[in-house]
């Protein structure tokens, strides 16, 4: 069986930092035979959440634009790499849009010790990587957060790694670190194989 690995771009800048490491994730993967997509949230006209009062199930979001694309995507895809620039040291805007439009992918559950808890509506489970690049930042705890929370509860995908990238914009920037390139090459491998 292939395996399918998307790779989503939170980036606003084509073949920049962001999109070069998500870009050679993504030939990791391929190298070993996955089937590979590269998805740009920046090109997908995606509006914010409206915050309704009624929940869309069976459907997944009653307003439909670009998260059509990502719905599909996270309901098909066997692996997913993420990749996002670090705005204010957390994530860029593109992402949280994709983040706060996933909030109907879950549904409260109450465990058998009373407490609530999401529980993903997705019923496809996936590996995925986080790629988070940052210039000045060197704390990805809030981006992290974000993350960990959208891939566990709403998106049901297992975090296998997150590579965390600092003082990209120096020297020749971090699209041009051999030793980047190489693991995030590796990383592919990782997924393709999974």
């Amino acid at each position: 069986m292939t395996v399918k690995v998307v790779g989503i771009v939170g980036s606003p800048r084509k073949g920049m930092n962001t999109d070069t490491l998500v870009t050679k994730t993504l030939e990791g993967a391929l190298s070993v035979g996955a089937e590979t997509e590269k998805i740009y949230l920046n090109d997908l006209e995606i509006m914010p959440c409206q915050a309704c009062i009624k929940f869309p199930a069976p459907e997944y979001c009653f307003y439909h634009d670009g998260m059509d694309k990502i719905y599909q995507v996270l309901v098909s895809a066997d692996a997913l790499i993420i990749g996002a620039p670090a705005y204010f040291g957390s994530i860029s805007a593109q992402l949280k849009l994709l983040i706060d439009r996933s909030n109907c992918l879950a549904e409260m559950i109450i465990l058998p010790d009373g407490k609530l808890q999401f529980k993903s509506r997705l019923k496809k489970s996936k590996k995925g990587i986080f790629i988070w690049v940052a210039n000045i930042s060197t704390n990805p705890e809030h981006a992290l957060v974000s993350m960990k929370i959208w891939s566990k509860y709403f998106a049901n995908v297992e975090l296998l790694e997150t590579l965390v990238v600092t003082q990209s914009d120096l020297g020749e920037g971090a699209r041009k670190r051999k030793e980047l390139l190489e693991q995030t090459f590796n990383l592919g491998l990782l997924l393709g194989q999974s």
